[in-house]
């Protein structure tokens, strides 16, 4: 047996943060930062999301006889997570690598399914709040509608309008999902009909967005993108979670004054904007503004190659 590694690539939401949790489309989008994972004899520790995903692909496959070793520095920033879906592209490069290892071929739609399968339960069995739509976005690649509606996830490829220009912005500071899908959570158990304006508007939101994206609307998708990161903010609101911060508030103010859009890339608290805007001269301007004010544009191609071997 030779063993084969893998690479998978990372991910930005560009809608459906917190709305998908409540089966409403997410649209997502992979970019060409990528993970990596070869195999060692020696040992290296995994991300806990690589780790059982690893597991349970050697489960359905047979045992590998080396150890996995990977590689997510191009997802992040000075050693600092960028936001970018690293632990998820972790796991879709982990079972891609056993599935390659034992002769599946990773260009096969159902080897593909069945890596998806494999990461998706093996995140899921360590991040267990989370919608499962970064694990969508590392294995399958290009840009997705993901909708997750009881135990049965929806995928399907989508295209991005030629005329809309996507910028991503790291915020300097990492977030901690976690700790703000608790605060929502918590909202939910002790005021439900706060929660469900909120959410209920989130909802809506999030299918105009996908429905502007997928009719090839860029002017459409700019609007709701702004609309959606105030719905953002009003859930944070709520929740008293710093969903959009202050770093955040000013991407979009930023982007508002080159007549663009931004709002949270992911669950918000920091980590990473994505901004919207038809005018690529447009984006140069945002992009020295935001270097001016101590935000870093994120040079990235978009809709990146899914899980692949290497």
């Amino acid at each position: 047996m030779i063993p084969i590694g893998a690479s998978a690539p990372g991910k930005a939401l560009l809608c459906g943060e917190y709305a998908v949790l409540e089966s409403a489309p997410a649209v997502v989008a992979a970019v060409d930062r990528r993970v990596w994972v070869t195999w060692s004899k020696d040992s290296v520790p995994l991300p806990p999301e690589a780790k059982a995903t690893l597991q349970l692909a050697q489960e359905e496959l047979g045992p590998v006889p080396y150890c996995l070793v990977p590689d997510v520095s191009d997802l992040q920033q000075d050693r600092v997570k960028l936001g970018l879906g690293s632990s998820a592209a972790a796991a879709a490069a982990a079972a891609g690598a056993v599935f390659a290892t034992h002769g599946r071929d990773l260009d096969d739609p159902k080897t593909l399914r069945r890596v998806f399968a494999c990461a998706f339960e093996g995140h899921a069995s360590i991040a267990p709040q989370g919608s499962g739509v970064d694990v969508a976005a590392s294995t399958f690649g290009g840009f997705l509608r993901f909708a997750r509606i009881g135990d049965e996830v929806e995928t399907r490829a989508l295209t991005c309008p030629s005329d809309l220009v996507i910028q991503l912005v790291w915020t300097g500071y990492a977030a901690r999902t976690s700790e703000l899908v608790q605060k929502v959570g918590a909202l939910r158990r002790h005021d439900l009909g706060r929660y469900r304006a909120c959410m209920d508007r989130l909802i809506e939101l999030a299918r105009g967005f996908a429905s502007e994206l997928e009719a090839g609307n860029a002017s459409g998708v700019v609007a709701t993108a702004a609309s959606y990161s105030n719905a953002m903010a009003a859930l944070g609101k709520a929740a008293r979670a710093p969903i959009v911060d202050a770093r955040l508030e000013r991407t979009a103010e930023l982007a508002r004054r080159f007549s663009g859009s931004a709002k949270p890339c992911g669950a918000g608290g920091g980590d990473v904007a994505i901004a919207f805007f038809l005018d690529r001269e447009a984006v140069e301007g945002f992009k020295v503004a935001c270097k001016d004010e101590g935000l870093h544009p994120i040079e990235v191609s978009w809709g990146a190659t899914g899980v692949r071997a290497c």
